[in-house]
């Protein structure tokens, strides 16, 4: 696990040890997300899904929710 500059915090922390998702939004959470933010997010995430009822198994659904992480972690 190496640093990484997030963009979310504007500091420098631990990044994750492997990309957490497929393809290059995967790529983009590793090179500039902290462990920290991503925890936080993941939260963010599951509150997501539930208020908007979101199958990340959806194309359309899976979308929205990489959108979201975007804005969220200021990717």
């Amino acid at each position: 696990m190496g640093q990484v500059r997030c963009l979310r915090c504007e500091s420098t922390g631990d990044g994750l040890e492997r990309a957490p998702l497929p393809g290059p939004p995967g790529e983009l959470v590793l090179a500039h997300t902290c462990c920290s933010c991503w925890e936080v997010w993941r939260g963010e995430q599951v509150k997501l899904i539930n208020e908007h009822k979101l199958s990340p198994a959806n194309p359309e659904h899976y979308a929205f929710l990489i959108d979201q992480m975007k804005e969220y972690l200021k990717l």
